[in-house]
């Protein structure tokens, strides 16, 4: 007897006693179960300093697409990461635990081909998404396949025996939307067509602490004229990531897990703040002033006219260690605060202080 001929008698006798297409279709149907559905997918980045675990990442890649800054491997056995502020638009959620950042839109599930191992079936996993985002492509080998087995259970059954479920994580799904930083390089010049009222101011900002309390950056930005001054296009390059570590103003329920107030602990209630004052040199734009609770320091957000409603106005002025956030007291009450901002906006290359720009240095300040 010939020894294929032995095999053909053989194996259905020995082997999973299922055939490749059920082992495959196993899979899928299990991998259906254990991943969300359709939609926009976020991984969890553990951690909520200016490195967080990057292990599931290959350390080159992420720098050459200026992804992220990679850690001194001697100070870690794991790899340790942190966005650089190109790559934290992708970032437009957070967990107790992390920051959630986007991977791509409706996760695949590619299977097969199945290949028998005494009476199982090994099949091969691989993850990839309908749309990847640029942190996708990067993710390591043993974080985008894995290996399950399929056997035949006690009924008959495909049975799969291994972990389907592609980076399981506290992240919301869908993910939010709003990485796009699409703005406009000339800011609004125009005039409102009166003074807001002190009504106004409270009921916008009552508006967008609520929405910080929800954690819902995207509603919470469109309270906001955004001001990105690191962007070529100024105004409204603004993503929810920029508001991730802003927190609402403290509230009687203590909250762990977010961010500094956006009034900064200048105020103890929002009807402590005091006058509304017309910007002379920014047509539609006016300062609300108040004064520090201890310091006794004269203190300002702004509201502008943008789009036929008043908006807080928000500034992006100086890169953060870790995120970089939305500063909303920006003082530009102050003449010296406010031709710097002016100059910024006009393109010329300085920071905060009038200084020459480093971008370099402001990344790794504060």
């Amino acid at each position: 007897m010939s020894t294929a001929l032995l095999l053909s008698i053989l194996l259905p006798a020995c082997g999973p006693g299922l055939t490749s297409e059920q082992a495959a279709d196993a899979v899928q149907q299990a991998a259906a179960k254990a991943n969300p559905g359709p939609g926009r997918f976020g991984m969890e980045l553990l951690g909520k300093s200016r490195w967080v675990k990057g292990q599931m990442f290959e350390a080159e890649c992420v720098q050459r697409k200026d992804l992220a800054f990679v850690d001194d491997p001697k100070k870690s056995e794991t790899l340790r990461i942190s966005p650089t502020w190109q790559s934290q638009r992708w970032i437009t959620a957070d967990t107790p635990g992390g920051w959630c950042v986007l991977l791509g839109e409706d996760l695949q599930v590619e299977v097969g081909p199945p290949s028998v191992e005494q009476d199982a079936w090994i099949v091969p996993v691989t993850y990839k998404f309908a749309k990847p985002s640029p942190w996708y492509e990067c993710l390591n080998d043993r974080t985008i396949r894995t290996t399950v087995r399929v056997s035949k259970d006690e009924a008959g059954q495909p049975a799969v025996d291994g972990e389907l479920a592609f980076l399981p994580s506290a992240c919301p799904h869908p993910m939010p939307p709003g990485e796009e930083r699409a703005g406009k390089k000339d800011a609004p010049r125009k005039d409102a067509p009166k003074p807001p009222t002190r009504e106004d101011v409270l009921k916008l900002m009552k508006a967008f602490d609520d929405d910080l309390w929800e954690r819902d950056r995207v509603a919470a930005l469109e309270h906001v004229a955004c001001y990105n001054l690191y962007d070529d296009k100024k105004f409204g390059s603004c993503t929810p990531a920029e508001l991730i570590q802003v927190g609402p103003h403290p509230r009687a329920e203590d909250r762990p897990g977010d961010g500094v107030a956006w009034t900064e602990g200048v105020i103890k209630d929002f009807d402590d703040i005091e006058s509304i004052r017309k910007e002379p040199k920014i047509p539609g734009m006016y300062h609300v002033t108040m004064t520090h609770k201890r310091s006794k320091r004269d203190r300002s957000f702004a509201v502008q006219w943008v789009g036929g409603e008043w908006k807080l106005v928000g500034v992006v002025g100086a890169l953060g260690a870790d995120l970089t956030s939305l500063r909303f007291l920006y003082d530009l009450h102050k003449s010296d605060k406010r031709d710097v901002f002016l100059r910024r906006l006009e393109g010329e290359e300085i920071d905060e202080r009038g200084e020459k720009l480093d971008p370099y240095a402001e990344e790794t300040e504060e």
